[in-house]
């Protein structure tokens, strides 16, 4: 029985290695902001949305409450928050489609991304408020 067991996890290491030799060794890890940017593409989002959805979601780097939330969620819920911001209807079919997220699933992590921020010393989001209010990140 431990034979086999061996055998098979040696079958699983040299088929891992044929599939990273496959690809090439080119693999990522789909990070928030991996979503983030394929989800402004499908919601057609303007500069506004762009960079206030990045400076949400980079705010959320900062906090380990919102680490049990997945990127997926984050990106969208940062997304979220931007377009009713700037007074666009928050979630869209399109969103729906791309994210397979609905709004109601999305609202509790905005709310939460919310509350964080709303929690933040100043001391704690120096370096993001630095970034982001610089004139090319329009202010």
């Amino acid at each position: 029985m431990i034979s086999l067991a061996i055998t098979n996890s040696k079958q699983i290491i040299e088929m891992e290695k044929d599939i990273l030799k496959t690809l090439g060794y080119k693999i990522s890890i789909s990070s928030a902001h991996t979503f983030l940017i394929r989800f402004l593409k499908a919601g057609h989002a303007d500069k506004n949305i762009v960079h206030l959805s990045c400076y949400l979601l980079d705010g959320t780097l900062q906090s380990y409450k919102l680490l049990e939330f997945p990127p997926s969620q984050l990106a969208a819920a940062a997304i979220l928050i931007a377009r009713s911001k700037f007074g666009r209807h928050p979630w869209s079919p399109t969103l729906l489609k791309y994210t397979e997220y609905c709004e109601e699933e999305i609202l509790p992590v905005a709310r939460a991304i919310l509350a964080e921020k709303a929690n933040y010393s100043l001391e704690r989001c120096t370096t993001v408020n630095k970034k982001y209010s610089r004139r090319k990140c329009i202010n």
